[in-house]
């Protein structure tokens, strides 16, 4: 009898451990797909302020005209961050590049003085960055500006594709996440059929018998939704350790909303899966 009764203890423990690793790996994976989807702007935000719009200034503007072209756009609420190159450094620069010197080749410096401008995300698209062009050109020693506007455009589609990709893929896998939840708890609550039922037969009601079932099964979704937030925190901050130039912790709040959404779908789909399938198998006359 003792060991008939470690045997079914060994089952028992076996199949929650089944449970637990199902759990965590779906809600590891909701939780990827939920960060992806939270820090694609963040990512869509790098990309685009690295599109810089060149300001090329006329070889007669004064020092003062240059430092009042460079306050009003630091001023400029589009504006993210500008940085000023004299022709000089530039012609030093470029020699470096090509390693002879060509400003004493020509004569004279060809090149011009230039302020480079990043714009803030939300306005890298052709109409904003046209707009913007057009209010700085009221400066007269402005000699040219440019910037990349294949580019600009191709950003803007592309990213507008993957936010739909991402979001059409939210769905289908919170909705799936949902499905093996769901079933892997049936399969368990399936194979103490035969407990319910005698519990039944010796006059325990519903709620008596319902309770135990949903209190492990809320316990396991809770562990699992701990485990898998700190899987996908360790993920994070190795992400940060490698690509530098993305800072993934920007938007804490972002994270925390996300780590208490894991947490409360991890209770709230055991807690709802585990009531009905026990409430289906108290409903039958007989468990089979």
């Amino acid at each position: 009898m003792d060991a008939k009764n470690k045997i079914e203890t060994k089952k028992v423990r076996s199949n929650l451990i089944s449970i637990f690793l199902i759990n965590t790996v779906v809600l590891f994976t909701l939780s990827l797909i939920g960060f992806i989807y939270l820090k694609s702007t963040s990512v869509e935000s790098y990309f685009k302020e690295n599109v810089l719009v060149s300001v090329y200034l006329k070889n007669n503007s004064t020092d003062v005209e240059n430092k009042q072209l460079i306050k009003f756009l630091n001023l400029n609420d589009d504006v993210k961050e500008i940085s000023y190159l004299s022709k000089e450094d530039a012609a030093e620069n470029f020699s470096k590049e090509i390693g002879e010197e060509f400003v004493g080749f020509l004569g004279y410096n060809p090149l011009l003085d230039a302020i480079s401008v990043q714009l803030y995300s939300d306005k890298i698209d052709v109409y904003s960055i046209e707009k913007f062009i057009e209010n700085i050109n009221n400066f007269e020693f402005i000699e040219e500006v440019e910037y990349d506007k294949p580019l600009v455009n191709a950003l803007n589609t592309n990213f507008e594709k993957i936010g739909l990709w991402i979001l059409i893929l939210s769905i289908i896998f919170f909705i799936t996440s949902f499905i093996l939840i769901n079933n892997s708890i049936k399969i368990s609550i399936y194979s103490k059929r035969e407990i319910i039922k005698t519990m039944q037969l010796v006059g325990a009601t519903s709620k008596f018998i319902r309770k135990p079932f949903i209190w492990t099964y809320i316990k396991i979704g809770f562990l699992s939704s701990i485990v898998s937030v700190l899987l996908i925190v360790i993920m994070i901050f190795q992400l940060s350790l490698q690509i530098e130039e993305i800072n993934f912790f920007t938007k804490i709040n972002d994270l925390i909303i996300l780590v208490c959404f894991i947490i409360f779908y991890g209770i709230f789909t055991s807690f709802i899966s585990s009531y009905f399938i026990t409430q289906r198998y108290l409903k039958l006359k007989f468990v089979r």
